[in-house]
């Protein structure tokens, strides 16, 4: 019963926040035909979301639209206070009422593809139960010819370590026999979350293990399985540069395109599938070879899965993520994925913003150049924008910081040249697929207001202080840039959008802002003086 004051909570969060619903939340609650009436009476915004308050207004204001879609099931229907017309034409939005809707708004695809695959799974887990006992032919066809390629291996996820790379070594060791390791020494609060609550340790350093970089007691490299990369610059650095890394590498578990380097010298154990994340292929494996799951392993490959899908709302998640994540629900004894899912993206958050601005402003920050100008470009991605925002003075501090350091040189003298004219830093709200822009100085205002022109401007956090003569507080923060972006060119690389603004910013029509933008040195003189 948890699910109704959460749904209620839900509910009032989006009321609260002004959020629109989108469409397939409308198309959940109303079906096809439905959300025709409703585009007909109800005014969607371009990406064809409706705000909470005004569906709720249409359907209960006066009642209007409760009765056109009273052949539907609709929360509250056509039924008004009392059975009857209530007091000034008003149809009653009852606390039932209100509790079903936000159930309704709040199903996830998580509750969905529980619903869908619930029985199903629970088929299967107790199926799976008599076959561990008794294996069936193919299952043992499979023990026999392919487990034993896998016997003994390293299993090693990719640099940049998240928590499929560790969930898939781990449950590739479980089920093949081998050594779980890891590629890099710091896990983040994710990870470090999923293991506690599945109750495992983090596995070793893959340095650390004896025949993983250096030989083992008995002088031997033991062979190695990558698990969810295989491009070379993913590798742990030791095997990347070894150089019998070919002749190492056996097998391969993976959900990515392959990589043009990856090559051996020998055939090699491959498992590479199209779906969501490592952890479902795992996870199939499993079931597959008819071998038994730990709770623990069951409990680490969910999460890997909950967030390598974002809780199932990314568009790589398949039937295949859909289903296997129903089914270690019950191995798992996972009564709540939803709230999983939660508690593992808000540890992840709470671990980027205790970083520090420094590291927030560096982790994922590349460079290129357009028309001659230097422009840095940061992400951050993140569950909940609010911690990140609380730091913003910080942030933009880091984003200006970041431009003069660029020039330090490695003999220790300072290249002005080299300095970036332009650093931004986008915090990507993962979970809700919205952006926004951290905007520095003038400098980058003008760029932003060209390359996103429309979007709307704010203060980055209240009472914030200008971070230059050149821009204004309620400026430093632009929401939703990247929502311009059609389908067609959501392929396209960051760099083409902003050549095409920079392009735009050489005309000869200019706004007086953006002639700080095509003036250097006066640029520098503003920055300097602020």
């Amino acid at each position: 019963m948890a699910a109704v004051p959460r749904a209620k909570a839900r509910l009032s969060e989006a009321l609260a926040q002004g959020q629109a619903l989108k469409v397939d939340q409308l198309k959940r609650l109303f079906g096809e035909d439905g959300i025709e009436i409703l585009y007909e009476h109800v005014k969607p915004n371009e990406a064809g979301e409706i705000p909470a308050d005004q569906l709720l207004e249409w359907l209960y204001g006066d009642g209007q639209g409760a009765r056109m879609l009273s052949h539907l099931e609709v929360p509250g229907g056509a039924t008004p206070r009392g059975g009857g017309d209530s007091p000034g034409g008003k149809s009653a939005r009852t606390e039932k009422d209100i509790e079903k809707f936000g159930m309704l708004m709040e199903m996830s695809k998580t509750d969905e593809a529980l619903a869908e695959y619930r029985a199903m799974a629970k088929d299967l887990a107790e199926e799976f139960q008599d076959k561990v006992a008794n294996p069936t032919a193919e299952a043992f066809i499979e023990q026999l010819c392919v487990e034993k390629i896998l016997q003994g291996a390293l299993f090693v996820g990719h640099v940049k370590t998240d928590l499929d790379s560790i969930a898939g070594a781990i449950g590739g060791a479980c089920l093949w026999q081998g050594t779980a390791t890891r590629a890099e020494m710091d896990l983040n609060g994710e990870i470090m979350y999923a293991l506690k609550w599945a109750g495992l340790e983090p596995p070793p350093f893959f340095d650390d293990h004896p025949g993983a970089a250096k030989p083992d007691a008995a002088g031997k490299l033991l062979p190695v399985c990558l698990v969810d990369h295989n491009e070379d610059k993913q590798m742990v650095p030791s095997l990347r540069d070894a150089p019998d890394r070919k002749k190492r590498i056996i097998g391969l578990i993976d959900h990515h395109a392959l990589a043009e380097s990856m090559a051996s010298e020998k055939p090699l154990f491959m498992d590479v599938r199209p779906w969501g994340s490592m952890s479902s292929i795992v996870t199939h494996a499993f079931i597959r070879g008819n071998r038994m799951i730990p709770k623990a392993i069951a409990r680490i490959l969910l999460a890997a899965i909950l967030s390598d899908t974002l809780n199932l709302q990314s568009v790589t998640t398949t039937n295949a993520d859909r289903f296997l994540v129903t089914v270690l629900c019950i191995l798992g004894e996972c009564d709540d994925p939803d709230e999983l899912a939660r508690k593992m993206f808000r540890a992840k958050t709470e671990w980027i913003v205790g970083l520090g601005a420094y590291e927030m402003t560096r982790g994922d920050q590349k460079d290129f150049t357009a028309n001659g100008w230097k422009v840095g470009i940061a992400v951050l991605e993140v569950t909940d924008t609010e911690p990140v925002l609380k730091v913003a003075d910080e942030l933009l501090m880091e984003l200006r910081i970041l431009k003069v350091e660029k020039g330090q040189l490695k003999n220790g003298q300072h290249d002005r040249r080299k300095e970036l004219d332009f650093a931004y830093l986008f915090v990507v709200d993962v979970t809700q697929q919205l952006s926004y822009l951290l905007v520095a100085g003038g400098r980058e205002l003008a760029l932003a207001k060209s390359a996103f022109p429309e979007k709307p401007l704010r203060e980055a956090k209240p009472g914030l202080k200008a971070p230059g003569n050149t821009i204004r507080a309620e400026e430093t923060l632009m929401e939703e840039p990247n929502s311009t972006i059609s389908e067609e060119l959501a392929g396209i690389k960051e760099e083409d959008e902003v050549h095409a603004a920079i392009d735009a910013l050489q005309k000869e029509s200019f706004h007086d802002s953006v002639q700080v933008v095509r003036d250097y040195t006066r640029f520098r003189e503003a920055l300097d003086a602020s």
